[in-house]
């Protein structure tokens, strides 16, 4: 049956309008208009903010491997409780994406989850014949010391995968490099960067660099236009300074910075492509034995919106950095904007709703986040996903 969304202020990219639109029974957006269309079944969103279903560009389900942390299920249930109708979710499982045939599994076992999973590849020192194979349409490379065993470690693999990789696919980029002294690694972090974007833009082939925690990566990221980048909620508002009340909950990787680092990060804000969790869903015992990273699908939209009510962003480039901006650096076909003939993936947002971000009452496995107790106003209250209700009154139908 075809969906109207009706009552709404629809996001249309650069600008919110007080807009109807028609989702067919395909699942496919038909009408935007600003009159009254007619069908059956209707949705008043009374007055809430309409937008495109947001897309996560670099999330870690740990499906297969380490079900226990999370899993499709319990990752995607966070995903659209958080706003998000896509993830794509990264190659560091144990045993890692790098093979066609692993690739191929992650791709069948998550055709259940409650919103769609993309899936990156992950590159390494001798896997070239299997990339060939498998033909993804992104892949990771990591440069530094991280979770698993991805790291490259040959100075010529990143050359020979920047060549032989289709060159219009996006290549992810992990740089920092994790070895305990924070000066040393965002110096390398920084070099790792520097010869990746001397690479690319010599042989002139697209690249993403993943979670930039300082205002150097941003600025040598956009040295090359055929680079994009992504930043994370909780390196915009976290800092070192917090480390000490979170104890060890507070690893995460890249390392929460210094405060000033935090500040001058939000100041790259109109250059930087991407907002992006990092969703990387640990135990509070594997926390206590020190694994790095934090949970973030429930939580990331709520606090971008609070940057915008406290005049650190616009709620404009909030949607277009959580969006279109994510869809256009990763090829994803008719997705991230509301338009005629785009897919029907919407998500409903009450901006003035008040809420207390609770790790008891999360959809993640992992039950805790860094931002436990937060007050935040904003929270996705309706998912419609390929144009079926899938979400709503901030409950699964």
């Amino acid at each position: 049956m075809a969906l109207i969304i009706k009552g709404g202020l629809v996001f249309l990219g650069e600008k919110f309008e007080k807009k109807e639109i028609l989702i067919n029974d395909r699942g496919i957006i038909e009408k935007i208009e600003s009159g009254t269309i007619r069908g059956e079944e209707i949705i008043d969103v009374g007055g809430r903010l309409v937008v495109p279903g947001l897309i996560d560009p670099h999330v870690h389900l740990r499906e297969p491997g380490q079900e226990y942390k999370e899993d499709f299920e319990s990752g995607s249930k966070a995903a659209i409780s958080g706003g998000f109708t896509a993830v794509m979710d990264m190659p560091n499982n144990k045993p890692p994406t790098t093979t066609k045939e692993r690739f191929l599994e992650k791709i069948k076992r998550a055709e259940s989850a409650r919103c769609d999973i993309f899936f990156h590849f992950g590159g390494t020192d001798d896997n070239f014949s299997e990339v060939k194979k498998t033909n993804p349409e992104s892949m990771k490379l990591y440069l530094g010391h991280t979770t698993g065993e991805l790291m490259l470690k040959n100075p010529s693999s990143m050359e020979r995968h920047f060549r032989e990789f289709d060159r219009k696919k996006p290549i992810v980029l992990h740089a920092c490099d994790d070895t305990g002294d924070q000066t040393r690694d965002l110096d390398q972090t920084h070099h790792n960067i520097e010869d990746a974007i001397k690479l690319a833009k010599q042989i002139n082939r697209r690249v993403h660099i993943a979670h930039v925690s300082a205002r150097e990566e941003v600025t040598i990221a956009k040295r090359f236009e055929g680079c994009t980048s992504e930043v994370t909620p909780h390196h915009l508002f976290l800092s070192k300074k917090d480390e000490k009340k979170l104890g060890y909950f507070a690893k995460v990787n890249p390392p929460l910075r210094a405060e000033s680092d935090r500040l001058l990060l939000w100041s790259k804000m109109d250059v930087i492509n991407c907002i992006a969790t990092d969703h990387a869903p640990h135990t509070v015992e594997d926390k206590e034995e020190g694994a790095a990273g934090f949970p973030g699908l429930e939580t990331s939209l709520g606090l971008m919106l609070e940057g915008a009510n406290r005049g650190l962003i616009d709620k404009i480039s909030i949607f277009q950095k959580m969006s279109r901006n994510v869809a256009s650096a990763f090829n994803l076909e008719n997705r991230g904007s509301i338009k005629k003939g785009f897919i029907g993936d919407i998500t409903i947002i009450d901006p003035k709703k008040e809420w207390t971000v609770d790790r008891t009452d999360m959809y993640s496995k992992c039950r805790w986040t860094p931002f436990d107790g937060w007050k935040l106003h904003g929270k996705a209250e309706t998912i419609v996903r390929k144009g079926e209700l899938v979400y709503h009154d901030y409950e699964f139908c």
